[in-house]
């Protein structure tokens, strides 16, 4: 379940236009530098630091731009799991969910496919930041190889996506939900278990399924 304002799956560079540089206000961000912002975060929550990631996107083709306005908030360690649906986790095959509470004021949400203990572990990461500083505690220094980071719209929302190769794949995505908070959506799963293609839309659908049910 997609929206119609979700710009997918192989369309991303159409998105951006390239510049030189950009600088990262200390108040509001315009749309072109959200994307790379969130773009520059997403590198950071992998360890592979900021000197690979694109220094483009400084504005969105299309007619419709970026919202700003706040969509998620106050999520805690309590509620953070249902941020995915009992129908989305059922149609996910999810078989546990598992709330975590992170540093700066981050929550984790594990939904597992796989039962505990599986050497192959399969299943997706939900997780809201409400604060920049929390987004960039998930630094993890996996030994990966990434692709380059793909900004994106999800649902009207500015948003970057990157895919890591390594024994585990995984698509990582990071969406501006207003107020300097970040949904995260992760899906992961043994090597060659799925294609790329299927790890960015699983994601992408995933967030926007997120967006949706927080819409008023």
């Amino acid at each position: 379940m997609v929206s119609k304002d979700t710009s997918t799956h192989e369309s991303d560079p159409a998105l951006v236009s390239p510049v030189g540089s950009a600088a990262f206000p200390k108040r509001r961000r315009g749309p072109g530098t959200t994307m790379l912002f969130l773009t520059a975060a997403l590198s950071l929550t992998i360890g592979a630091g900021i000197g690979y990631i694109i220094a483009q996107a400084s504005g969105v083709t299309g007619t419709t731009a970026p919202a700003t306005g706040p969509t998620i908030a106050g999520v805690s360690e309590g509620t953070v799991c249902k941020l995915v649906s009992d129908a989305m986790q059922q149609q996910l095959s999810i078989r546990e969910a598992s709330p975590m509470s992170e540093e700066q004021g981050g929550v984790s949400c594990y939904l597992m496919m796989t039962e505990d203990g599986s050497a192959e572990p399969a299943g997706f990461v939900v997780a809201f930041y409400p604060t920049v500083e929390a987004l960039q505690q998930t630094v993890d220094g996996t030994d990966v190889t990434p692709e380059k980071a793909a900004p994106l719209l999800i649902e009207g929302r500015a948003a970057a996506r990157q895919v890591l190769y390594g024994d585990t794949w995984k698509a990582q995505l990071t969406v501006d939900v207003g107020e300097g908070a970040t949904l995260y959506v992760e899906r992961f799963g043994p090597k060659d278990s799925l294609s790329e293609r299927e790890l960015r839309r699983s994601v992408d659908d995933l967030a926007a399924s997120v967006l949706q049910s927080h819409e008023t």
